[in-house]
């Protein structure tokens, strides 16, 4: 019923079925809980030092806290619906995805700035970014002090790909870190770094309540 996966194996046998998982015959784990010999979750706690993640389907919801603390990423109760399993096998998918979570702290911590004349490649945290400006038919991102590199792609591109709550658009051609805003004009905004910013009509307002919401009287 769900094209993204294929059985791997299934058995009714829990020992043999430990065996396979270990084997890497499947790279996810469905086990009951209550079978003869091995149960699930003394499955549960031998694969808790292993990538497999394991997901507890069972007809005895009472047994869900216990699944939890052998931490499995998922309950259950029998008979399950095609949309319970599918959101079971994507918690576990991110589990095994040896990458997943280094993308998520990548989009998150840093980004890789490629000059435009350069072979050069250059790690960045967004929030130390100063601002970005559209020149003519670059872009530029202007990081410390006196450091600004040309890069490949547009500014809108640009912009989208930074990903950074922090960067807010100020005018068609210059969005800043609003982090880095040391005070505001009426039409032009002063970073730390002492660069003036201007801020057009078409932002103004936007940025402007932006401020007065955390203004103290």
């Amino acid at each position: 019923m769900l094209p993204e996966y294929e059985v791997g194996f299934a058995t009714t046998d829990p020992v043999q079925g430990l065996e396979w998982i270990r084997r890497a015959r499947a790279e996810i784990l469905i086990t009951d809980i209550i079978m003869p010999e091995l149960g699930g979750l003394e499955i549960s706690k031998r694969l808790l030092n292993s990538r497999v993640p394991v997901i507890i389907c069972s007809g005895h919801p009472s047994y869900a806290v216990h699944g939890f603390k052998v931490d499995a990423v998922d309950f259950l109760v029998k008979p399950p619906s095609p949309h319970e399993l599918s959101d079971a096998l994507g918690k576990a998918s991110k589990k095994i995805d040896a990458l997943y979570w280094v993308r998520q702290t990548v989009d998150e911590d840093f980004v890789v700035i490629g000059e435009k004349y350069s072979h050069n490649k250059y790690v960045v945290k967004p929030d130390d970014i100063l601002f970005m400006e559209q020149r003519e038919k670059h872009s530029v991102v202007k990081y410390g002090e006196n450091k600004e590199f040309m890069l490949f792609s547009t500014f809108e591109k640009s912009l989208n790909k930074l990903k950074s709550p922090y960067m807010v658009r100020i005018h068609q051609s210059y969005a800043v870190n609003i982090l880095k805003v040391k005070s505001l004009k009426k039409d032009q905004c002063e970073l730390y770094s002492g660069d003036l910013i201007p801020i057009s009509r078409l932002y103004k307002t936007e940025i402007h309540e932006l401020f007065y919401n955390k203004m103290i009287n």
